[in-house]
């Protein structure tokens, strides 16, 4: 059996880069940011640039702090904050001692530093391939992997990896540790998101053995 994972929310964590950039980018420009605030708005399906808007920031000042957040979100500084979650690597091997096989799907803008990134947090060797599609076109490009091979599921946190795996009639797994909250995934339509990638392997492990 194959199995696809997404990278950031889903195996690693994403909150700490992405609100220490904003934050930072901001403060650049005399701007104060809540980052609570900003996060929680976030995590209900709205972008960095109209979770600003909603916090009293112009148009223009939005604009500019997002595009240096786009930017500069990816470069080595920033990836180096990114941490594994506390069951990532408990679960990982819980896949491979059963003989199942994994594949990396992420968006990432630059491959080979999240070779790099993988490398450094000590997950490269559980995939079997590991496959960087575009942020900007991430639907599409995730489609298209998933319809490659036969997979028995895909373990993800956002709408995008959702409506890739209904694109492609792929079992999906959602998880609420990243990017979208347990709310927002459920007004999807996700089927009971999980709190943990524990949560999603005792999932994927009972339907299997209810087979």
């Amino acid at each position: 059996m194959i199995y696809a994972f997404d990278l950031d929310g889903t195996l690693i964590t994403a909150r700490q880069r992405q609100m220490t950039l904003l934050r930072a980018v901001a403060k650049r420009i005399d701007v104060h940011l809540v980052e609570d605030a900003v996060w929680q708005r976030k995590r209900e399906g709205i972008s960095t640039w109209a979770a600003l808007l909603e916090m009293g920031l112009n148009e223009d000042k939005a604009k500019e702090i997002t595009s240096a957040w786009i930017q500069e979100i990816e470069t080595p500084y920033w990836l180096s904050l990114d941490t594994l979650f506390g069951d990532t690597v408990t679960v990982l091997d819980s896949f491979r001692k059963t003989g199942k096989t994994l594949i990396l799907l992420t968006a990432r803008q630059n491959r080979r530093l999240l070779l790099q990134q993988l490398s450094r947090l000590g997950i490269r060797d559980y995939f079997k391939g590991v496959e960087c599609v575009s942020p900007f076109c991430a639907v599409d490009e995730k489609s298209n992997v998933l319809s490659r091979h036969s997979f028995a599921g895909f373990v993800g946190d956002s709408e995008t990896d959702f409506a890739a795996a209904n694109r492609t009639g792929t079992p999906f797994y959602g998880i609420s540790t990243g990017q979208r909250s347990p709310t927002f995934l459920a007004g999807l339509g996700v089927d009971r998101p999980h709190s943990s990638l524990l949560e999603v392997r005792d999932a994927i492990f009972g339907a299997v053995l209810d087979k």
